[in-house]
């Protein structure tokens, strides 16, 4: 009877989790002639409440309900040394010349039985949906999916990093660490001394955290393991995992037998109207980021990208729709590669910010988002590639690349912007060749109880452990910060940060502590997603499963939802700004 009520729980948790993660997805403005004082008492109470019933009453319930499996590590998380990369020797740029190298390389991966039966669903908004078959580009060819990776070297014999960027919606920190198993030998033997598994959170791929798989009947498994009657598994397909696994070993040996030296660069792209935030505190960075690398034989050169925002609006309106989807980064890569170059997408500060797509849109009618997505894509691209140039040769590089976004079709048409009219030279600044980068381990409690049902029950693939004498459960994920030459400066979150923590603004009124370009610098970047999936992170004295927050420019209480489905608790904020500045600190600056 016991166990009977158990399993039952479990099926009440993913109910709720589902009608949660649906409520998610909207957020909506209370408007009201109250003052702001009498808003934000309002607001503060419902969240409160809405804290209590769900995240202590109701889900808090269902997590006390289900024991503690295998896979829960005993008192605390054990930091892993094995496969854990503590970075380089840190040097200063100075007059020494040394030579940079990049290489890289590509791989697919999508499993070889991929479409064959019910076997790989869909990281997105419902269980179930497994995929069969890729969205269609404007060619009329499928789509794919990738990992893509750069291998740098800055000749001071301190050792190489590799940065892979996977078309996957995230990676836990414990797979990150199976992946950097996979290549263990190889990174020891040519002395990479990092390595770095990004997601570009692409909503339309495999999943790859085990949540939308086949949750009930992996729960059941997890909860029959307690017998010893199986082995516990996990909620990520294991196939698919392996294939990650391989591809990704396999893209950064590719990419050392394609280093070769060359010039590398960074340029910040400024921008506006491309990205916006969900939140009421508006304040984030619009930019895009790019580094270029030029071989100095000629060949083929990459161009990274980054910049924050979420890879889901061909989902929008298809949310059951199982195909297989990149988003704008497919599109991205496709007019980057047919300029010559290689491409690859780091997530940027992503946060809950998303694509603003009405200049792409440009006032045409479409049959479905996925064509918004394209003319996204070739718009983000045709700017990253002609950042530099003045009016005269974007207008060449327009039309040498097919006029994708049809300049000569639709210019001077109502709401019809020309991509690069308006819009300035951006300087690159080239970059000496030194190359420092530093992490940090760090533990995380999980006090969102959604996050502990779904790590309890073995569905996602975080680490986790119970401290008997604290009575609470952890997690251990990892923060990084990287510097090439002396104008690229990043720092690497392992989950979606919101922006105040970055930028700063109203959402960190509340706060004790400085955002990370108040603190270091208003020239520093954030990867999001890099080297874990730990879900939002915001603000501990702003934070709310699901709540109601002033937002002043309209005088009104809109919701906020997102930590409900998504996060692992209330103090990863400030838990994670701490290590940051731990981080620094013991960086000679």
């Amino acid at each position: 009877m016991k166990k009977f009520r158990k399993i039952l729980a479990v099926i009440l948790c993913f109910a709720i989790i589902g009608s949660a993660s649906a409520a998610g997805m909207t957020a909506y403005a209370e408007k009201s002639e109250k003052t702001a004082e009498e808003l934000i008492a309002q607001g503060e109470r419902k969240t409160k409440f809405m804290h209590w019933l769900l995240n202590d009453a109701v889900l808090g319930t269902i997590a006390k309900l289900i024991p503690n499996m295998k896979f829960v590590g005993k008192d605390s998380p054990e930091f892993d040394t094995e496969n854990f990369y503590k970075g380089n020797e840190w040097m200063n740029p100075g007059t020494d010349n040394f030579t940079w190298k990049l290489g890289y390389a590509s791989e697919s991966i999508i499993p070889d039985d991929f479409g064959v039966g019910f076997k790989y669903a869909r990281g997105s908004y419902a269980p179930w949906g497994y995929s069969k078959d890729f969205y269609t580009d404007d060619d009329g060819n499928k789509e794919t999916m990738k990992v893509r990776t750069i291998l740098l070297d800055d000749g001071t014999g301190r050792g190489l990093i590799a940065v892979c960027s996977i078309d996957c919606i995230g990676i836990s920190n414990s797979d990150v660490k199976k992946i950097r198993a996979g290549i263990a030998d190889f990174a020891k033997e040519k002395n990479i001394v990092s390595v770095n598994i990004s997601a570009i959170h692409s909503h339309m791929a495999i999943d790859s955290q085990g949540v939308w798989g086949a949750p009930l009947s992996t729960a059941f498994n997890n909860f029959l393991s307690l017998t010893g009657l199986v082995k516990p598994k996990s909620g990520v397909n294991e196939d698919y995992l392996n294939t990650l696994i391989e591809r990704t070993a396999a893209s950064v040996k590719k990419a050392y037998a394609d280093l070769k030296p060359g010039k590398l660069s960074y340029t910040d792209i400024k921008l506006h109207d491309f990205f916006g935030t969900r939140t009421v505190s508006p304040e984030l960075d619009s930019d895009m980021h790019k580094l270029a690398f030029i071989p100095d034989d000629g060949s083929a050169g990459t161009l990274l990208a980054s910049f924050g925002a979420h890879p889901e609006s061909t989902s929008y309106g298809a949310e059951f729709d199982s195909r297989l989807s990149s988003d704008f980064v497919y599109y991205m890569e496709k007019l980057v590669n047919a300029s010559g170059s290689n491409f690859i997408f780091v997530q940027g500060n992503v946060g809950t910010n998303s694509c603003w797509r009405g200049q792409s849109e440009d006032g045409l009618s479409f049959n479905d988002n996925h064509e918004i997505v394209i003319r996204y894509g070739y718009e983000l691209a045709y700017i990253l590639l002609g950042a530099e140039m003045d009016t005269e040769k974007r207008i060449e590089l327009n039309d040498r690349l097919g006029d994708k976004l049809g300049v000569k079709q639709y210019a001077g048409n109502e709401n019809y912007t020309v991509w690069y009219e308006g819009l300035p030279t951006f300087e690159a600044k080239p970059l000496e060749a030194v190359m420092n980068i530093q992490h940090k381990q760090v533990k995380l409690e999980i006090d969102n109880s959604t996050a502990l049902v779904l790590l309890k029950l073995g569905l996602a693939t975080n680490s986790i452990a119970y401290n008997r004498s604290e009575r609470k459960y952890y997690t251990t994920t990892e923060v990084g910060y990287l510097q090439l030459g002396k104008a690229f400066k990043a720092f690497f979150s392992p989950g979606e940060l919101y922006s105040e923590l970055y930028v700063g603004g109203y959402g960190l009124r509340l706060s004790s502590y400085k955002s990370l370009r108040e603190s270091y610098g208003e020239d520093v970047i954030l990867f999001d997603l890099m080297n874990d999936a730990a879900g939002y992170v915001c603000p501990d004295e702003t934070y709310a499963i699901l709540g109601y927050k002033y937002n002043p420019l309209n005088n009104s209480l809109e919701t906020d939802s997102w930590c409900l489905a998504v996060s692992i608790g209330s103090k990863a904020a400030s838990t994670l700004m701490k290590a940051y500045a731990d981080l620094m600190n013991q960086i000679p600056r």
